[in-house]
């Protein structure tokens, strides 16, 4: 089973994406705070990230870069969810490597089958291997 987070500070849509995600067969965990997320992301071993990008204590921006700065995270898909314009976003995913993102305002199913195709990647950590991390 694939293992998302989810960070977004908005409940009603981390409970919407994690019950569709869930029903779909994914592993899901959410966050509020950016910090949190980076804290998660460092911790475990995740094959997808959902990223807002307001979040009340930092912005999406700065928790993309604090994970692909992790060796443990550098392959890791991260996608931005927002209502963001797609220039702003466009112009965000090029300065931070992420790996694209999702239009939030789509029915929870439709992006639970996009991620559903998105291409599975688990980063090699040369520092912890898969069973060392916690689970």
């Amino acid at each position: 089973m694939s293992k998302v987070l989810i960070v977004n500070d908005t409940p009603i849509i981390n409970k919407l994406l994690k019950r569709g995600l869930e029903s779909a067969d994914f592993i899901v965990d959410t966050v509020i705070l950016g910090q949190e997320g980076v804290m998660k992301a460092q911790a475990e071993p995740y094959d997808i990230i959902l990223l807002d990008y307001n979040l009340p204590d930092i912005n999406g921006d700065v928790v993309c870069k604090a994970i692909r700065a992790d060796s443990c995270n550098k392959g890791t898909p991260v996608y931005y969810i927002s209502s963001q314009d797609k220039e702003t976003l466009d112009q965000v995913i090029a300065a931070t490597g992420a790996s694209g993102f999702l239009d939030i305002a789509v029915d929870v199913d439709e992006l639970c089958a996009r991620i559903k195709v998105l291409p599975e990647a688990r980063p090699w950590c040369p520092v912890l291997s898969m069973s060392s991390r916690k689970r």
